[in-house]
């Protein structure tokens, strides 16, 4: 389930306590999050506590080769808690807890109940309990000898060879078992495995980190996959300081690492020497709002966000508003009125229609405000956008949203919320009715754990959706009365959104309340394939909906 508010905004003010072994003792991906947060949403509020500590446990296991017997943290939870009084914890434990040995059942039982237990702890103490998966051991960048299972043991510094696929059981249980047990779950096994199998296309032997610490690019990674899951924010290219560290994140990482030894030492562990660095928690704080003042002033002009690419012979450009990604492609010359094409989900999928559209001069854009699943806070956010192309772009005041499939919600929702900025609607195998998807409540496929989430933007619960009544097919004589013309595509075989809970109860509303519609019905076809090969029809309907037909 989500553990934001309603709408899944961002809260205005947020602590969040990190812990974790010696990858968040570094703490780099924290304090990516934190630049993010301070570079992109700077009026919002959000502490992050880093007590992360080196060789900690979750498990209380310890090899005998490891130089002293590793903390564990149960050792220090309840003082840390009642210190940082926290909103949401966020552990990554595991990498650690196998103790770098071959699989054992009652290793992982021992992972497994300390991670229960944990959670149980965080939520007694009333607070949000976030479980990331262990990272992957990186085998190529592992700098000690990795050992068959036959070797008599095995350390942090001389690892079972098959260690990563141990982690791999490890996060498969993260993601399975505790799903409804903690409030939210965090995959980082996953997308490390893929971006450091992707980077290493062209050198299969690239050294990233030390193998069991990833270096800054895979504190990236995990970073970009907590601001994915707990606050829907999804960065889509690599910020500049990977590849040089600009003074703003230099005084992020400063300031994160002055906080995080204060804080380490002021809730206490059992490492036998005090950090150096660490100040007393009272002075720390004031430095680091110190800090605070040179970062802002520092980051608003650091980095020009912008993105500048080509997409078939037009020129493609990214940018961020609230946090979230923005794309406009520019025709290479515009239709009179500089009209455009808003993508609301799935930029660039079955994109036939909107490939022949800027082809005839239409600007194509799209603002990633994914898993929110067309909320009300989700359609002001566009609204927010929509402004921003008409002012920043010159772009038409009117525009034609395109919702495939999740992106009905978002289309449908907006147009009945700003009708006088909709000139057309194209939906395509749209989902509109909650309750058909994802919730499953009819006879559709359903998929549960969105379904949660949906619930949790809307603030509605399995009881109270069944009464709800604005989901986009109560909308639809609204909109035919407001003169909005709609294309429609469906498949009439799709089990995942079902034409008939869908399509096919707004096509029917929008005819009997007078709308326009051009309703096409692709007989034998699924949810996939969306759109059409020949976009012929669905165009010539837009342009001449639109006025824009010569």
């Amino acid at each position: 389930m989500s553990i934001l508010k309603k709408g899944g905004m961002v809260p205005n003010h947020l602590r969040i306590l990190f812990l974790g072994d010696s990858i968040t003792d570094d703490g780099r991906y924290i304090a990516h999050i934190d630049y993010y947060i301070k570079k992109h949403l700077p009026n919002h509020s959000v502490e992050l506590i880093n007590l992360g500590l080196n060789s900690e446990t979750a498990s209380g296991l310890s090899e005998p080769d490891h130089p002293f017997p590793r903390p564990c943290i149960f050792d220090r939870i309840d003082r840390a808690l009642e210190m940082a009084k926290p909103d949401w914890v966020t552990v990554c434990y595991g990498i650690n807890d196998g103790i770098y040995y071959p699989y054992s059942e009652e290793r992982m039982g021992a992972y497994q109940k300390g991670i229960l237990n944990l959670i149980g702890k965080i939520k007694a103490r009333g607070a949000k309990a976030v479980v990331m998966t262990p990272p992957i051991l990186d085998t190529v960048s592992f700098g000690g000898p990795m050992l068959d299972e036959n070797a008599e043991k095995f350390s942090w510094a001389q690892a079972y060879r098959g260690y990563n696929d141990v982690m791999k059981k490890y996060a498969d249980w993260v993601l399975s078992d505790l799903r409804g047990v903690a409030d939210r779950v965090v995959n980082i096994y996953g997308p490390m495995t893929a971006e450091y199998t992707a980077r290493r296309k062209n050198d299969p032997a690239l050294k990233l980190g030390d193998g069991i610490h990833p270096d800054l690019w895979g504190h990236w990674i995990m970073a970009r996959c907590l601001l994915g899951e707990l606050f829907r924010l999804y960065p889509e290219y690599e910020p500049g300081y990977l590849k040089e560290e600009t003074p703003a994140f230099g005084l992020v990482l400063k300031r994160h690492r002055l906080l995080s030894s204060a804080w380490k030492e002021a809730v206490g562990h059992s490492h036998r020497d005090k950090a150096k660095d660490a100040l007393p928690l009272d002075e720390a704080k004031a430095a680091a709002a110190e800090l605070d003042n040179e970062i802002l002033k520092t980051i608003v002009n650091e980095e020009n966000d912008d993105r500048v690419d080509d997409w078939n012979g037009c020129v493609c450009r990214r940018f961020y508003c609230n946090g979230r990604v923005c794309t406009y492609i520019e025709p290479k010359e515009f239709a009179p009125g500089r009209p455009w094409v808003w993508r609301t989900e799935f930029l660039h999928a079955f994109e036939t229609v909107d490939v022949e559209l800027v082809r005839r001069g239409w600007a194509l854009c799209y603002y990633r405000v994914s898993n929110l699943f067309g909320c009300p806070e989700s359609v002001e956010l566009m609204k927010i956008f929509h402004d921003e192309m008409v002012s920043r772009f010159g772009l038409s005041k009117t525009t034609v949203p395109f919702g495939f499939s999740r992106g009905g919600l978002y289309a449908v929702n907006y147009a009945a919320a700003y009708p006088k900025d909709v000139e057309a609607l194209y939906i395509d195998a749209p989902v509109l009715d909650i309750r058909s998807w994802p919730g499953g409540l009819g006879i559709g496929d359903g998929s549960p754990f969105e379904f949660k989430d949906c619930l949790d933007v809307y603030g509605l619960n399995e009881t109270s959706v069944r009464q709800y009544k604005e989901n986009p097919l109560d909308k639809a004589e609204a909109l035919a009365k407001a003169g909005i013309p709609v294309a429609l595509v469906a498949g009439d075989a799709d089990t995942t959104v079902p034409y008939t809970e869908n399509g096919k109860l707004f096509d029917e509303k929008y005819r009997r309340a007078g709308g326009k519609i051009l309703t096409i019905v692709k007989p034998g076809c699924g949810h996939h394939p969306h759109s059409l090969e020949d976009p012929t029809p669905v165009v010539e309907f837009l342009l001449e909906a639109t006025g824009r037909k010569h």
